[in-house]
């Protein structure tokens, strides 16, 4: 065999034609946008230290282009064709598992998004560049220390680091041995110098603050099951102890103690010498839950977008260690590199924050379950109001269960729900008002008990649209073609999609006008206004992304109103979800139907669920619950059946319509925007594009499917660009992988546009 090229700027290794080179040929994943994988030689210098997971530089391309990629498979083999070596290793160690790349395998496929891509979002830059490590030096003896007296004369702090080093055996870090002995560093480099002391170099973890759930002095005792919790509790631990798969509904009213069957299967888990992660959808909304879970579990860590980066790579590497055996994280943390998982509950799992809104645009709780089912185990998900995907799979698809827990643990009785029609309280008062008689009195009633209200509004800012009675002018922004909302506290009209601010004008910018302008619609900002005037003596706080803008902000307000140092919270959703407070009689929800308004199929889903899961804040204690819901269609079904607490009747009906209309759950479904600064344009690639699908959903022969569009957006323009969308429609997820792996495979997605964004299995529609 002729003699192999050495490395060179083309970045080719040249073997002689016709003759086999036997070495390792490493499979890698570029972190640029394609979608296949490549081989590459992997030169013997670095064949010891490379391994799966780690990041790699190549060169691709006609010119040798230096791209970073991972190595996603190592084997060892011959080639006679011309392969291209690695460069060099860009990682010296990886937290990506063989089962995390093949879960990222399955993440790339069915998300339609390249593996390298993928694997980028997986594990974050600072885990991987070993972010909050420190440097250690620890110093041992280099030889016996009867041969280094046989040497020559050894100092008096010599003497001492020596016999402090003979005396231990065993290797001690360089700073604390000379703390001891009261020496220098020049006393032990002269010891290094000689030989008499070698150095070792290692990395290792320092704890700063927020990787822990913080422990209270004594863990909390385990409660006494009710029966509905016991029998459900005996399902997980079942599919637990025969290490299947398997995906458990936890499906329970609100205060049925979900909750307390998680941490019952996390305990039975940890009993096996197993780890456990509880999936919340934001850390923010889930104090009360994560410090349920830290007064249970000794070893437990939390991850969140709010840590450091130092923090998200020290837990990182707790768990992989297996330090931490309990982790409560939100959507990144359904990717911690556990070596021993065991069971994965998923709380709230119908939240839409569970979706990830930039490539890979996965959903948690789905990945979650693919998780669960490469590694064998269970995945409990538990919500009081399910997805409807979810509520159709518990029923039809075998490796799913159904758990129901249809009591609350205190054996309180649900809430009792209010509907108020708004336009009746309007033709009676004639005037528009914010609170209807009905919720003034029940408010008025609870305060004087000295009890605890929640108000829900679930919009933001004082006013929603600023309007000139005279010529009809809307103020918008100029960006978005968005109204702009009305933030009285700052003095300023903000877009709440691209974030421009203004002060607030008062006269119409029409020039032909010039009338005074009008603020119209409620938000948060109004509500605290109106009620602070209504009710002077009433300790009331605001909570939305305006006045809660970090997690200790919010905690801050939840152990205020624990204490009962506040009457009142009004709020956003930031109210409706993962709060117990046992003092809360009464809930008032304003406005109930504008969730209902979004031309979004899933938008009475939303709706109801909202509405259930605040109401199931009253009443959770001995005080009887009140809810009173404002609205102007209290025709909705929706609504109707949330007067009821009745998911299931809702469900129902909810599932005969998307039959009817072959929306999920009976069809999948893929969502494809394109925007662009000119309409025109998106418009004509947005139709070409449409066309290209339904040719290819021709040439594989897929029946029931269809493309529907191109359309408008909802919002047709945000941020200065155009946007126009396509709903892809197919019987099955393999179906749709079909598709989405042809339309690859032709070029069929490939436009003039910069920005084309593949959704699959979307959950909004905006």
């Amino acid at each position: 065999m002729g003699q192999a090229a050495t490395r060179n700027t083309s970045g080719f290794l040249w073997v002689e034609e016709g003759r086999p080179r036997q070495g390792t040929i490493a499979e890698v994943a570029p972190l640029i946008p394609v979608h296949r994988t490549y081989s590459y030689a992997v030169p013997e210098d670095l064949a010891g230290s490379a391994s799966l997971g780690q990041r790699a530089m190549i060169r691709m391309g006609r010119r040798g282009r230096p791209v970073r990629a991972f190595i996603v498979g190592l084997d060892r083999g011959e080639w006679d064709a011309t392969l291209r070596p690695i460069d060099s290793l860009v990682d010296q160690e990886s937290y990506l598992t063989p089962e995390l790349i093949r879960l990222g395998r399955e993440i790339a496929l069915h998300y339609c998004c390249p593996l390298g891509v993928t694997l980028k979002a997986m594990t974050a830059e600072s885990v991987r560049q070993g972010r909050g490590l420190r440097t250690v030096r620890y110093v041992r003896l280099g030889e016996p220390l009867e041969a280094i007296e046989r040497t020559g004369r050894i100092g008096p702090k010599q003497r001492a680091l020596l016999d402090s080093l003979a005396a231990r055996c065993t290797a001690v870090a360089a700073d604390e041995l000379l703390r001891d002995i009261g020496a220098s560093s020049a006393v032990l480099r002269s010891t290094v110098e000689k030989g008499w002391v070698t150095v070792e170099v290692r990395k290792e973890r320092r704890e700063p603050k927020g990787t822990e759930a913080e422990h209270p002095a004594d863990l909390e005792p385990n409660f006494i099951l009710k029966d509905e919790q016991a029998a459900a509790l005996v399902e997980v631990v079942g599919a637990i102890e025969t290490g299947r798969f398997a995906v458990m509904l936890l499906y329970g009213v609100s205060g049925a103690g979900k909750t307390e069957v998680y941490i019952r299967a996390m305990q039975h888990v940890l009993g096996q010498g197993k780890q456990a992660l509880l999936l919340v959808p934001e850390i923010m909304l889930t104090t009360q839950l994560v410090q349920r879970l830290a007064a249970r579990f000794e070893r437990a860590a939390v991850m969140h977008s709010g840590l450091t980066e130092s923090q998200r790579s020290l837990v990182w590497r707790r768990v992989a260690e297996g330090e931490a055996t309990v982790v409560i994280g939100t959507r990144s943390a359904v990717f911690a590199p556990f070596p021993n998982l065991g069971l994965i509950c998923v709380d709230e799992e119908q939240e839409s924050s569970y979706k990830n809104l930039q490539a890979p645009r996965f959903h948690t709780r789905d990945v979650a379950i693919m998780r669960a089912k490469n590694l064998g185990i269970p995945v409990v998900l538990g919500s009081a109001t399910p997805s409807i995907e979810t509520w159709y799979h518990s029923d039809h698809r075998p490796d799913y269960r159904r758990l129901v827990l249809r009591r609350r643990i205190n054996e309180q009785p649900m809430p009792v729900v209010h509907i108020v029609d708004m336009h009746e309280e309007y033709a009676e008062r004639k005037h528009t008002v914010v609170l209807s008689r009905l919720m003034e009195r029940l408010l008025e009633e609870t305060l004087q008990r000295g009890e605890q209200s929640l108000l829900l509004m679930n919009r933001r800012g004082f006013a929603n649209r600023l309007y000139c009675p005279e010529c009809r002018m809307r103020v918008t922004c100029p960006n978005c073609n968005v109204g702009l909302v009305v933030h009285v506290q700052s003095g300023q009209c903000v877009c709440h999609y691209c974030r421009m601010r203004t002060p607030i004008p008062q006269l119409c910018p029409n020039v032909t006008c010039g009338e005074r302008l009008v603020q119209v619609g409620v938000g948060t900002e109004r509500v605290e206004d109106i009620i602070a005037q209504r009710f002077p003596r009433a300790r009331i706080q605001r909570v939305d992304s305006d006045t809660m803008r970090h997690r200790d902000e919010y905690q801050r307000v939840v152990r205020q109103f624990e204490a009962r140092e506040l009457d009142m919270l009004i709020g956003t959703q930031m109210i409706a979800k993962g709060l117990d407070f046992p003092f809360v009689s009464f809930v008032g929800v304003i406005h109930a139907d504008s969730a209902a308004l979004a031309a979004d199929f899933r938008a009475h889903e939303r709706m109801f669920q909202l509405i259930t899961q605040v109401a199931g804040r009253a009443g959770r204690a001995d005080a009887p619950g009140r809810v009173v819901v404002q609205t102007t269609s209290p025709e909705l079904p929706a609504l109707r059946f949330a007067l009821e607490h009745d998911y299931e009747a809702f469900a129902a009906a909810e599932l005969a319509l998307r039959k009817r209309y072959g929306l999920p759950p009976f069809r999948r479904l893929a969502r494809i925007e394109l925007s662009h600064e000119r309409e025109a344009t998106v418009r004509s690639e947005a139709e070409a594009l449409a066309r290209r699908i339904g040719e290819q959903m021709r040439a594989i022969r897929l029946e029931h499917a269809e493309v529907a569009g191109p359309n408008p957006c909802i919002l047709p323009r945000l941020r200065g660009k155009y946007r126009y969308d396509l709903l892809i429609f197919v019987s099955t997820a393999s179906d749709l992988r079909a598709l989405l792996s042809g339309m690859h495979q032709e070029n069929v997605l490939r436009t003039k546009l910069k920005s084309v964004v593949m959704d699959v299995d979307p959950v909004e529609m905006a």
